[in-house]
């Protein structure tokens, strides 16, 4: 630690990472293993970690920087009445940063990361119980903490028509790729697929919203038709749905291949070998997969709507502006027939998407939020 430098310390709920990988796991640890050293670098505070989940290993599976652990045990009515109040006493954090909703009580600031609210905009794709729950404990946050951070424009704007706070007062952290998508961004272009059926790729967790059946009726329909075609989908997911899915999948075994469970290693390599990208999603409040597949110089074929019109610039390929599988199945038709291009104007840019979408450049911004709205608290 250096001397001199005022301290910083922030208490972060880190319950996502006993979770596992998902959307808010990644934000929490690109974001987490950037902020000491940007701070170092920018003659900033010293951060200090202090880090709260059920289990030390849960959180040392996802940071690689220095923290301190303090468990934290129970589910979301105690962790948020009982638990973190006591850690922030116990710690004398400066902040207590949290996913969705902060704590009911603190005597430190409050950062709450509200990544979308989508089951207000789409409640058909969420039930009764879920909404209700998720507005009221959602909209306090966003009225009552310090800091209200959110991931996209869109869920910016959407958080402040829902919740009466003015979209001034809400900051964007952009989510970023992680390291081994930069290296490979960094490395030189491959600009000839290897040989061997044609490709289709979705990553993103088996949830109804992102249409992953829609991918796998739609590649059943080109291979019916003679294309030569595997549709590889990663992602898990625990509910009805997922199950469907799976049963897809299953159905169609010489034409789609299910991945649950991967490593980044395993799930660059399948991006590799990938020859086309699909994220037809309904609704998104960032998009993640996206950015990953146009870091690895894959061609997209990405829905038109809410965050994920944002990301635009980022890939190369057209929008999706259907409304069923049949659509997707002819806009696939229709991107290959200029894959090649996309191909090569997806490698040429790819190292370009790094550096709109980087750990480093989110962790100055939340860096950034916490100093501006600590002044004005």
């Amino acid at each position: 630690m250096s001397a001199g430098l005022p301290r910083l310390r922030l208490l972060i709920d880190c319950h996502t990472f006993d979770v596992g990988p998902q959307g808010t796991t990644t934000f929490l640890a690109g974001v987490l293993n950037a902020l000491p050293g940007v701070a170092a670098q920018a003659g900033g505070p010293n951060v200090e970690l202090i880090c709260a989940a059920r289990s030390r290993e849960a959180v040392e599976r996802f940071l690689t920087v220095q923290f301190h652990y303090m468990p934290m045990t129970g589910g979301f009515l105690r962790r948020n009445a009982v638990v973190l109040p006591r850690l922030v006493r116990e710690t004398s954090a400066d902040w207590v940063v949290s996913q969705y909703v902060r704590p009911f009580r603190s005597r430190a600031r409050t950062a709450s990361v509200i990544h979308d609210v989508l089951f207000l905009d789409f409640p058909t794709l969420f039930g009764w119980s879920y909404r209700t729950i998720r507005r009221a404990t959602f909209g306090w946050a966003a009225r009552h903490s310090d800091a209200v951070i959110a991931v996209s424009e869109y869920s910016r704007d959407r958080i402040a028509h829902h919740f009466g706070r003015p979209s001034a007062a809400i900051d964007v952290v952009y989510n970023a790729v992680g390291r081994r998508f930069v290296e490979h961004a960094a490395s030189p272009a491959r600009t000839e697929r290897a040989p061997g059926p044609l490709r289709l790729l979705m990553v993103s967790r088996l949830e109804r919203r992102k249409r992953q059946e829609w991918c796998i009726t739609a590649a059943v329909q080109l291979a019916h038709e003679g294309c030569d075609v595997v549709l590889d989908l990663v992602g898990t997911g625990h509910d009805a749905y997922a199950d469907e899915v799976r049963s897809l999948a299953a159905a169609h075994p010489g034409i789609v291949r299910l991945h649950e469970g991967i490593n980044d290693d395993a799930l660059v390599a399948i991006y590799d070998a990938a020859d086309l990208f699909l994220f037809p999603s309904e609704c998104e409040g960032f998009g993640i997969p996206v950015i990953e597949a146009a870091a690895l110089g894959l061609p997209c074929l990405v829905a038109d709507n809410t965050a994920l019109s944002e990301l635009r610039p980022a890939f190369a390929g057209p929008s999706f502006t259907g409304s069923s599988a049949k659509d997707l199945a002819d806009a696939i038709r229709t991107t290959l027939a200029n894959i090649r291009t996309l191909r090569r104007n997806a490698q040429a840019a790819r190292a370009d998407v790094p550096a709109l979408y980087n750990w480093n450049e989110a962790a100055r911004q939340m860096l950034a939020s916490l100093e501006r709205r600590g002044c004005q608290a």
